[in-house]
């Protein structure tokens, strides 16, 4: 049975730090309601003397700051936002949205090759995949401690190794006022080249590391190689509770509003997916996966 085991430290945001440092915590983080420039949890003729002053020069406000004074976000903070303050304070302009999630979490790190299955010479894609948090995000993939990829917008990292071993694989996540968080495949392990005449499912993964229970989408792909291409998948749920038949598509998407409206919601807790790969020539190949569902994030 495969399954990615990963860990992570998450969740980990501190106002005024240096961006190169990522920090983990378990506490909720208060949003940054807009307009809230001083941070005292309500919109007023404070945020609106605070702002001018920073834009006149007299005052600093740090990146948090800036991002709860653009009020109509559009990445620059300036005179027009002050307005918007002041009419929003006045009862005459609303937010388009009243606050952002300060948290921001790496929802899922994955590569399209499982540990023990990645071949030395053979490219590997690993992509983070973010839930909520003040966007933009930035990206920085790291091997062994070392930065491997510099900080970009790309939430996708392609690596071939050149020896067989274990390698810890990590990815540093920064929203749009540099709070990181960071996760770890550790000891995913690099073998070397082999060849198969038979395919071979090389990796299984999805799109978010849980599905909570009726409010997500979950999508889980396959990845296959050897054998005679093309390839034709099948996947089933639960022995059978639901099954996409073979076809061309490597992609098994698990729509938990459908099912609700089904009445066949999944139970909390693990599933488990057969993922079964038919090759041009008939030979074939299969694997198991696990997912979890959990109860919604409050």
């Amino acid at each position: 049975m495969k399954k990615i085991i990963k860990a992570a430290l998450s969740g980990a945001l501190v106002m005024g730090m240096l961006a190169a440092q990522c920090f983990s915590t378990s506490a909720m983080i208060r949003p940054i309601i807009t307009g809230d420039v001083d941070w005292n949890s309500k919109v007023d003729v404070n945020d609106v003397t605070l702002l001018q002053n920073a834009l006149a020069g007299s005052a600093e406000i740090d990146k948090s700051q800036n991002y709860a004074g653009d009020v109509n976000f559009n990445g620059v903070t300036n005179v027009e936002d002050v307005t918007l303050i002041q009419l929003h304070i006045a009862g005459k302009y609303e937010f388009e949205r009243k606050s952002t999630n300060l948290e921001h979490i790496i929802r899922n790190f994955c590569a399209d090759y499982d540990s023990g299955k990645a071949m030395t010479g053979t490219p590997v894609t690993f992509t983070a995949t973010m839930d909520s948090g003040v966007t933009p995000f930035s990206y920085e993939f790291l091997i062994n401690g070392e930065v491997v990829q510099q900080k970009s917008e790309s939430n996708t990292f392609t690596y071939t190794f050149s020896e067989s071993g274990s390698y810890d694989v990590s990815v540093r996540s920064y929203n749009a006022i540099d709070d990181c968080t960071e996760e770890t495949l550790y000891n995913y392990t690099v073998v070397d080249a082999y060849e198969s005449e038979d395919p071979v499912i090389v990796g299984i993964h999805t799109d978010v590391d849980y599905i909570g229970y009726d409010e997500y989408s979950l999508t889980i792909s396959a990845n296959a190689i050897f054998g005679t291409a093309p390839y034709q998948y099948k996947f089933t749920l639960d022995n059978g509770f639901l099954v996409q038949d073979y076809s061309e598509s490597a992609d098994f998407t698990i729509e938990m509003s459908e099912l609700k409206k089904q009445g066949k919601s999944l139970e909390i807790g693990e599933h488990t997916v057969l993922v079964e790969v038919k090759d041009a020539d008939g030979k074939t190949a299969q694997e198991t996966f696990t997912f979890e569902v959990k109860e919604p994030r409050m």
